[in-house]
């Protein structure tokens, strides 16, 4: 018994399709991404009928005399069959509807908001609502009879309702989680036993795995060792004999329940991609629908001639059993126990070879042991090799862009404006360009009808058009005078796969793996070859970020590098960056921040921004944190390093905007991913470390702010050690001054004392953080030695503790604190390093340092007295040891000052 398959057929545009037939198995009614609705009559139905019900359908159901559909609006909508008018609106969710069923009188809808509403009849309004899970739901089924309903969701967890009541019976975790139905491949897909709802399946893995409703454990697992990939969905057929299951590489897999067996299911071609999903015909369950990624339809039946062997097939089974209850075995022929030919009483085993072999076909004249034992060894199953399966590798994409195959979609979203396209059912087209600032220059509306640009870049000097399928590349620069478009078609039939404008470049990163650069007028600048097939591309100003396939995919993640082209006049600069995309994640978006400074979004909504200083990449905002729904995702426009924020478009239950009506832009809030982040302490630190990290006015300043506070919030915490490694971390001589100031006030004085003994420390850092700037700047390289703190006793010291001070002590403290001389009267006590004269020679280090000796020697012999040693009693003396930096190359010599 073997099912085999019909051709493929163009339902659909790529993504989720769905599936259904008719009650009555007379029709079969498609869905898709197109917003079409298709009815067939068969598979080989050459003009199917199609009604467009709006920009998208993601799942249908049928009552027998209405077709309900979720369309864009997230609605359920009613439309009378096969007329397809309007027949009401059902139920209304705030995000689009993923998954209908419709069982008995009762009518189930999941949506991507979370919620899962349940309606009897047609009272709209009075529906049942089901919550608790916390993510989109990916798929449902119902059992009216005992009033059970199943949902897989993307949090990872198959649920079981008592619908009529709301109570949860059951909880299964272990499923895939995903945070939108449309990233979704492995769809779980519930299915209640038909007949009775004794048997609840669900896909997980490889395997398809059956509960007992009585008491929800397994009842059994099915398995079925010719696929090689994980089941996506599964469904009962209506006798409740059979189970459908699909795999995201195309398969099919059939079971027989009753025997727990897989059947022999024909291998898919190599066009089938992952199944969406399944239905049985109910007038003849023999055959069986099935849709996958693409939007192609297929159907898989049991042939008329296996039908007709069916009592065959069915006779070698009892041959099979009959020879496994008598304890028969093929390879002992020559066994004692084995009756001969001639017994009257025994089973003649050299007979039931006969029989088999006939049923094989093949049937020799002799059999020796010999030809029995190997074709005994050749008829067994041999287990296939299992495959490893690897991370899909990303295509090439157009960053603030949306998918092309949309009717109107967005070429480019950026800073500067956004290149919206149209396409009519006609086949005309249409690109259309707004500025957020009109004095850039003013809208423009472009035909599109000849050259079919699908690629777009916007910048403040120019607009890029391009397209994937032809070599010619069309710039308009906005700036110029005269002439403004230029175009020119690229050598061998190369075509362009990412594009990127800038103020300054045009750079085009084409099939053959070259990135060619252009001027905004069109000369030609550079040709670089790519290592690699390349992701998506990055500009500003003179600057070109490529993303581009390092390796080959891994089972959980990609490897991705990224290269930046620096250009500066006729001289070119490369750097090779590796890019930190987290396992299980694909790029997403890809740009600059108004400061110039690359950054990259995942799918997950992690942005990172590279700093060139620190050649590393920092995390700097999760922007699904953010967001008040797991459904919901920012569509990344500008980061902004002056502003601290993030510029996105919130879309709901999608990854995508809709272009009409128009979005509003949101500003979100960077923030780095610490720990306990709502705590004060984290956020002064995540205050102080972006501050650190990015680039605008004032960031010095607030630095220093938020460096004192934590200072502040150490003391009052009673962590002085705390505190006083934040001063000598940041080494910076007006912040230490801050810290005795509120040491002093607040009575710490053992803490103050300890930090003016950093002052000499602090000022040789930043003398030798100078010298070092300096020396960089010419190439040179340097190590700088940093002051050893004086050797004390290894028997550890109490610190004494804060002293009470008299009222007159009090007020000479503070008047010294205030003082503007108190760190040069302090120095001058330490006997700091003095500055080389501008006439004294630098040429070695002796010269350099010599005069520190001398006053370091000159200073052991009288100590000074300074009021913060008249202050504290318990004040250590202050030694300032030798500081100084040692040059790493011995052929340089340091210039004059």
């Amino acid at each position: 018994m073997s099912f085999s398959r019909s051709s493929l057929r163009y339902a659909h545009t790529n993504g989720y399709t769905g599936l259904l037939y008719t009650p009555k198995g007379d029709f079969m009614i498609t869905c898709g991404t197109d917003g079409d609705i298709r009815h067939w009559t068969c598979i080989s139905d050459d003009d199917p009928r199609s009604t467009c019900l709006g920009e998208f359908v993601m799942c249908i159901a049928h009552t027998g005399t209405r077709l309900l559909a979720s369309t864009d609006r997230n609605t359920v909508h009613a439309y009378t069959f096969p007329d397809m008018d309007s027949d009401g609106i059902l139920m209304r969710f705030t995000a689009p509807v993923t998954c209908l069923r419709v069982c008995g009188l009762f009518t189930a809808a999941g949506s991507e908001d979370t919620s899962i509403k349940v309606l009897k009849g047609d009272n709209a309004g009075a529906e049942t609502i089901l919550e608790g899970h916390k993510g989109p739901i990916l798929s449902l089924d119902l059992y009216a009879e005992r009033h059970l309903l199943a949902s897989v969701a993307g949090d990872g967890l198959l649920k079981v309702w008592q619908f009529e009541t709301g109570e949860e019976l059951k909880s299964i975790s272990g499923l895939p989680r995903v945070n939108s139905f449309e990233s979704a491949s492995l769809f779980g897909t519930p299915s209640f036993e038909p007949l009775r709802g004794e048997q609840l399946a669900y896909a997980l893995d490889k395997e398809v795995i059956v509960l007992n409703t009585s008491n929800w454990e397994v009842a059994y697992k099915l398995q079925d060792d010719r696929v090689s990939s994980n089941y996506s969905c599964c469904q009962f057929s209506s006798n409740g004999e059979r189970l459908a299951a699909g795999t995201t590489s195309g398969e099919l897999s059939i079971f027989d329940v009753v025997r727990r067996k897989a059947l022999p299911v024909e291998a898919p071609p190599s066009d089938c991609k992952s199944i969406t999903c399944l239905a049985w015909n109910p007038a003849n369950v023999d055959e069986l629908a099935y849709c996958d990624a693409t939007g192609q339809l297929g159907t898989i039946f049991l042939g008329e001639e296996e039908t007709r062997n069916g009592l065959d097939g069915e006779l070698e089974d009892e041959q099979e059993d009959l020879l496994t209850g008598t304890g028969f075995e093929f390879e002992g022929a020559d066994d004692e126990n084995v009756a001969q030919p001639d017994d009257g009483d025994g089973v003649s085993l050299e007979q039931l070879k006969r029989k088999v072999m006939s049923n094989t076909g093949y049937m020799p004249d002799e059999i020796d042991d010999e030809q029995s034992k190997h074709s005994i060894a050749s008829s067994s199953v041999v287990p296939s090799v299992p495959q490893i399966k690897l991370f899909k590798q990303q295509d090439a994409f157009q960053p603030g862009a949306t998918p092309s195959d949309l009717e109107h979609h967005y070429l480019a979203w950026n800073d500067v404006g956004i290149v919206t396209a149209h396409t009519e059912p006609s086949g005309d087209g249409a690109i259309d360009v707004e500025f957020h600032d009109a004095s850039v220059h003013h809208a423009l509306h472009l035909s599109n009808n000849y050259n079919q640009h699908n690629l777009a870049s916007l910048s403040r000097s120019a607009l890029a058009l391009a397209s994937t399928e032809s070599s010619k590349l069309v710039v308009i620069a906005l700036a110029a005078a005269g002439n403004k478009e230029w175009s020119l078609s690229l050598p061998d039939c190369e075509s362009v796969e990412a594009l990127v404008a800038t103020s300054q470049l045009i750079a085009a990163a084409t099939s053959s793996h070259f990135l060619r650069l252009f001027t905004v007028m069109g000369t030609q600048r550079e040709v670089l070859s790519l290592p690699g097939q390349v992701i998506a591309l990055a500009g500003h100003e003179h600057s070109v970020l490529c993303v581009y396939h390092a390796a080959g995919c891994s089972q959980s993640q990609q490897h991705l590098a990224a290269m930046l082209v620096n250009v500066n006049g006729l001289s070119i600069r490369v750097e090779q960056i590796a890019l930190p995309l987290t396992p299980g994640r694909q790029l997403n978006w890809l740009g600059f921040t108004d400061m110039g400074s690359p950054s990259f979004a995942d799918n997950m909504g992690l942005v990172q921004l590279y700093r060139r200083a620190s050649n590393a990449w920092f995390p700097i905002c999760d922007t699904l944190k953010q967001s008040s729904s797991v459904s919901n995702n920012y569509f990344i426009v500008a980061l902004s390093e002056r502003r601290q924020i993030i510029e996105a478009v919130l879309c709901r239950g999608s990854s995508y905007p809709m272009t009409n009506p128009r979005p509003m832009l949101q500003e979100l809030r960077m923030q780095l991913p610490l720990c306990d982040i709502e705590v004060e302490k984290s956020e002064l630190e995540d205050t102080l470390l972006r501050a650190s990290l990015m680039q605008w006015e004032g960031a010095e300043k607030l630095q220093k702010e938020t460096a004192i506070k934590l200072f502040a919030l150490a003391c009052s915490s009673e962590c002085e050690t705390r505190a006083r490694e934040l001063i000598e971390s940041i080494a910076c001589t007006e912040l230490l001054q801050l810290a005795v100031k509120y040491a002093s006030k607040r009575g710490r004085i053992h803490l103050s004392d300890k930090l003016c003994e950093l002052l000499p420390q602090l000022e040789a850092v930043q003398e030798a953080r100078k010298q070092q700037q300096l020396l960089g700047a010419n190439g040179i390289a340097a190590t700088i030695i940093l002051p050893m703190a004086p050797m004390q006793a290894t028997t550890p010291k109490l610190a004494p503790k804060a002293m009470e001070l008299s009222a007159s002590k009090r007020g000479a403290l503070k008047r010294f604190s205030n003082s503007p001389n108190l760190f040069k009267a302090a120095a001058a006590g330490a006997s700091r390093p003095s500055t080389p004269d501008a006439t004294s020679a630098l040429d070695t280090q002796e010269n350099l340092f010599g005069e520190s000796e001398s006053q370091a020697c000159d200073s052991k012999d009288g100590e000074q007295r300074t009021p913060l040693n008249s202050v504290n009693p318990f004040a250590m003396k202050r030694k300032l040891v030798d500081t100084g930096v040692i040059f790493g190359s011995e052929k340089l010599k340091l210039a004059k000052k």
